[in-house]
Formats: C-alpha cells, structure tokens, sequence
C-alpha cells in the first residue's frame, strides 16, 4: 500500500487525494504537513449550502487546518482554498470534505474535543488539544450547529413542556430553558428571562407545533402564564408540586430566621467561655437561638431523610418554639398533598388552606392566598402527574456545565454546550459508533 493511502486512512477524509507529505519545524517541535486537494465531484461547491456553484478565483494563498495529532506530531492539511459565487450565498470559501465552513480545523478534531468538553473541564481539553481555551467555545458551537441541522427538530410532537428560569453567572445573569417532559431533554435555552425571552420560543415553533400543546408547566411566574395563553390557548398552564413545596419551604426558613433573631435579641449578655477544654464541671449550656440557627436543616429536610441528631434538633423546636414547630407542620402537610390521588388531594389542600388561613403566621397566610391564586394550576399539575424535577436536574447540568467551563465569555458557546450535553444529540468520537 502506498504512503499517500496509508495517510488518506489516517486522515479518516473520504473524497480527496494526497498529493504531498511532509515535515516543517513548530517551535522546538515538527508538524506534519500533509498537502491534499479534493477529488473532482467534491470540487466548486458552496461551503453553506454544498451546491454546485460556478468558480470565483482558484485560491491565492495555502490555507492549513489542524487535524488529529499522529502520535506526538501535530498534523496539518494544506490546500489552496478557492472561493466560488453560489446564487444564495454569493462568493464564498468552497467546501472541503475534510472541515466545516469557516474553521480552521477538521471535523474529527471539532467532534473529539467536543465530546473531550462533555466530561472534562475546558482548560483540560485545551492542554491536552494544544489549542486555545477561547477556541473550544467556538468549536462547540460549530460542532451543535451541524448537529442541529442532522438531528430531527426538536419541537416536532411536543405534548408536554416545563419551563424555568436559571442563573448562569453572578450578577443576576439569568437563561430561560424549555425541556421535554416526555424526553427529558433540553429543547431550547436563551439569555435572559422574562415574556420578550420566552416569545421567541414560541415564534420559531409554528403553528401546527404550537396547538399540540397540551401541558405546559413552570413556577407561579406570570409572564409564564401569558405566554401560555397567547401562543397555546389549548394548553394547560400546571404549576408544578415542586415549586409549591418550594414556597413552603422558603416560607419556613423565613420564620426560621425571624425566630433566631427574637431569641438573639432578648438572650441576655453572656461572658465569653475561656479557649481551650471545658474545666471540670463546667458544663456546655445551648443557647435558644444557637439551637433554632442550627435546627435548618432538619426543618427543611423530608422525614425519611433526617440523621437521629437532627431528630434531637427538631425535639428541641417542638419544646422552645411552638410557632417554627406549627410552621413545620404545614409545610409537611402541603408536601404530603402532592402524594395523593387527585380527589383527595383537593380535599386535602381546602383544608390545609383553611388551616393557613387561621394559622398567625403571616408568611403562611400570604402562601395560603397565593396557592388560592393558582389553585387550578396546581391542581393540574397534580392530575396529570407532572413535576419540573426534570427540568431542575437540567439546571443543576447547567451550573456543572458552567463551573466545568470555569465561566464563559460567549452566552452562545455556552448555551451549544448545553444542548449537546442536555439533548438528546449524539456526539460520537471519530471512528466510533
């Protein structure tokens, strides 16, 4: 077998010929540089749309793109790249078979060092690659991008969808997703929140895909709802279990918190304990507010899930703070609501709200109105058995993803590398199934 074969199958590139190999000094190192053109029927097409197009010029300068490393040696394709005059695109780079339009790489390097970037951090992929850790945003996108166009459209046979919102970075930096709850893939992200964000979602739908939408589910949010009810009026807006608990949850750790202040503040000043061991008979004495403050998490935990020390903790709210402990009590009743059939379920949330209503605990009666509020959301959600704990795993992906990538510059290569790692895209590295 020839040299040229040898390396046409080590390029893994179908539809091109070797016409030259060889070595040049990098730095202290060699690259191999391999010179190729592509064969005949792969020549004078548009590098967007790949078709046919009349020549413009036959390329007037070299133009190398990085391919796979062989061994130790980083490897390079040479070709002089012509531009040709497509009738949509106008003049434009032709298309190579061995890279996507406008990279400076092939498409086995893009597809390795996008799969390399799904479970590893971005300054890994960059050592290891040799390229620039701005690059590997950009080879995401591109990577995506192609994705997109082989894959099937994502808002084909869309029944039931969940949509949040989610920080992405500090300072308030907040995206909108949209996951499928039969999937459980993210379908659609977006910089931003609120209505304007979310309109944009439903106007690259159209409108066979908008009416078959059926359930539609998120927090209380009301750009969510409005949203809702102009693009889908046949959909039904769910609140989910989730977010409610969630309320009662928030609800309670702000009385948490107000109790631990009231206990601060009439403790009476105590002479700091002198460092080291405890003297003998000395005895270690928890203060009241020292025992709210550490009781948090046995407040906010499920029953099931609690350690024997948080059982003590929450013992000790029973006796000191009968208004925390009365606040416990509703929001585990309001969770065990959520558990039932959807007749007894009904039932059951009346007469919690009536128990809210006469409970004297403001952030409860302020809930209790606004669950009376999105009662038929709720109800909903609870009868067609939907909860957004699919989409909170996609944005719990998103913070990893974000951390991973110790932040990004570029909203648009972040939110490709979250649609490959959150979608159901298949990224493959090069030669395997």
């Amino acid at each position: 077998m020839y040299m040229t074969s040898v390396m046409k199958k080590l390029l893994n590139v179908k539809g091109i010929v070797v016409e030259d190999i060889g070595f040049e000094p990098f730095g202290n190192d060699e690259t191999l540089i391999v010179k190729v053109r592509p064969m005949a029927r792969q020549k004078s097409r548009c590098g967007l749309c790949g078709k046919k197009s009349p020549g413009y010029d036959s390329g007037t300068k070299a133009r190398r793109w990085r391919s796979l490393d062989f061994g130790t040696f980083r490897v390079y394709i040479e070709y002089d790249l012509p531009r040709v005059r497509c009738r949509k695109h106008g003049v434009i780079a032709a298309r190579v078979p061995w890279a996507r339009h406008d990279s400076w790489f092939t498409r086995d390097f893009e597809d390795t060092v996008a799969w390399l970037m799904l479970h590893a951090t971005r300054s890994c992929v960059s050592d290891l690659m040799r390229i620039a850790w701005e690059t590997t945003g950009a080879i995401a996108k591109r990577v995506y991008d192609d994705a997109k166009m082989a894959a099937q459209d994502p808002f084909e046979s869309l029944e039931r969808i969940g949509i949040d919102e989610t920080s992405y970075k500090k300072g308030q930096k907040y995206m909108t997703v949209v996951v499928d709850h039969d999937t459980g893939a993210l379908i659609w992200a977006a910089k931003g929140h609120g209505k304007k964000v979310l309109d944009s979602f439903f106007q690259a739908m159209t409108e066979e895909q908008r009416s078959s939408i059926k359930f539609a589910t998120g927090d209380g949010a009301g750009w969510i709802t409005d949203c809702v009810e102009q693009w889908c009026p046949n959909a039904e807006r769910c609140i989910d279990p989730f977010h409610v608990v969630q309320w009662a949850t928030e609800a309670l750790d702000e009385i948490r918190r107000g109790a631990w202040r009231d206990a601060k503040n009439q403790e009476p000043a105590r002479a700091k304990r002198s460092k080291g061991r405890p003297k003998k008979g000395e005895e270690k004495t928890q203060s009241k507010a020292s025992a709210v403050k550490g009781a948090r998490y046995a407040l906010l935990k499920n029953p099931e899930n609690r350690t024997p020390m948080q059982d003590a903790q929450l013992e000790l709210v029973v006796k000191s703070n009968p208004m925390l402990y009365r606040a416990y009590l509703l929001k585990e009743m309001l969770r065990l609501v959520f558990k039932l059939p959807l007749d007894q379920a009904k039932e059951e949330l009346g007469r919690w709200i009536k128990w809210a209503q006469r409970c004297r605990i403001p952030e409860f009666v302020e809930l209790q109105r606004k669950i009376r509020r999105h009662m038929d959301a709720i109800l909903a959600a609870i009868g067609n058995g939907l909860s957004n704990a699919r989409i909170e795993a996609v944005n719990n992906k998103i913070k990893v993803t974000v951390r991973m990538g110790y932040g990004f510059r570029n909203i648009d290569n972040m939110i490709a590398l979250l649609m490959l790692r959150c979608s159901k895209l298949d990224i493959a590295l090069p030669g395997r199934a």
